[in-house]
């Protein structure tokens, strides 16, 4: 018997229906209690030893943070998805602001050093040398979720031969369109597993690194670093490709990308090998709810905390604004982030910059 595309979906929604009702049934659906402090201890615990350790399992393949390997339950995504939003009722739901900007100048290599927000991940980093592109993100959506503002500019704005690092296969920083759209032209830098998947994606000059690793490229070096985040999206399995950070350094001068990270011993153990690091683009959105996302991503205090780690002269968050990932308004995050600094010392090192927004790579704004 063949079954029809409204009985299709109506069996669907049926056993969804059920599958809820087996999991609020068994209390899988009420949120869990998070502790915030025992978390930071679990963090102050890690050893850094462990950031150089073997982080491949030889049988499955699967890739894994050895400082502290997260497993959990299939059902804890349904958890979240079915049960209350955790984020505070007062917390204003802002558009991302958004500037003008033509892209022309990162064509000009005479150009004065800046780095460009093209929005969410996306970075344009200019200072001699090819551009440098991270996670460019310039489709209409990620997976499902779509854009609240779009790019700066389109990829065509790229120049060729410019660098791109990709931090991950998820779909907000791992966009096919984009792929395709400056594949032939750019060279790609990834971590392991994502060369083939890449290629497939149009993209025809590729480099697969490893966690520490480094490749040098016209007079920039470019380090492949630990992230604690995990791995997967349709057509590739759980943790099949390795996730990671970058550290960018040129002429003295250095830069780190967090790609998506949770808070862990790795901050403090790049700061101890590099010391003063001009910019740090550091992930803050979807932290909440903290029970489901404490791990893999940092909330603000936490990003400034492993930016205090880092010794980064010049904070500047990503993804937040464009994409809503988490319980919190997709502009929130920033805003937390910028409100912590202004009571700290981290006054006026925390830069927020509009979608289309270019500053000078210590912070001061420069025209688009």
């Amino acid at each position: 018997m063949t079954l029809t595309r409204p009985t299709r979906r109506l069996i669907w929604l049926l056993g969804l229906a059920l599958l809820a009702a087996a999991l609020a049934g068994a209390g899988c659906l009420t949120p869990p209690g998070f502790d915030e402090q025992a978390w930071r201890d679990q963090v102050a615990a890690q050893d850094p030893a462990a950031l150089r350790a073997p982080h491949r399992d030889p049988e499955t393949g699967a890739f894994f943070n050895p400082w502290n390997r997260q497993e959990k339950p299939w059902w804890e995504l349904w958890r979240w998805f079915l049960s209350a939003d955790s984020a505070p009722e007062d917390i204003p739901d802002q558009p991302v602001p958004v500037v003008a900007n033509s892209g022309d100048y990162l064509a000009d290599p005479a150009a004065p050093p800046s780095l460009t927000w093209i929005g969410h991940a996306s970075y344009a980093l200019q200072w001699g040398g090819p551009v440098v592109v991270t996670d460019p993100f310039f489709g209409p959506r990620a997976a499902v979720v779509g854009r609240r503002a779009p790019p700066a500019f389109g990829p065509e704005k790229i120049p060729d031969g410019a660098v791109v690092v990709i931090s991950h296969n998820h779909y907000d920083h791992l966009d096919a369109e984009s792929v395709a759209a400056l594949g032939p032209r750019v060279r790609f830098l990834c971590p392991l597993g994502l060369k083939g998947i890449l290629e497939e994606m149009g993209a025809v000059q590729v480099i697969e690194l490893d966690w520490w690793q480094s490749v040098e490229i016209e007079g920039a070096r470019f380090t492949c670093l630990p992230a604690q985040h995990w791995s997967r999206r349709f057509g590739q399995g759980l943790n099949q490709s390795l996730w990671c950070a970058w550290l960018i350094e040129r002429d003295g001068r250095r830069v780190f990308y967090g790609g998506d990270s949770g808070y862990f011993v790795g901050f403090k153990e790049f700061g101890r090998l590099w010391p003063s690091i001009d910019i740090a683009l550091m992930p803050v959105g979807a932290y909440l709810p903290r029970w489901f996302m404490h791990y893999a991503h940092m909330d603000p205090a936490e990003v400034l905390a492993a930016s205090r780690e880092l010794g980064a002269r010049v904070v500047v968050p990503t993804q937040w604004g464009v994409l809503e990932l988490g319980d919190e308004p997709a502009s929130w995050p920033a805003e937390a982030l910028a409100q912590l600094a202004a009571q700290s010392d981290w006054r006026g090192r925390v830069v927020l910059l509009p979608v289309g927004g270019r500053m000078g790579l210590d912070g001061t704004p420069l025209p688009r």
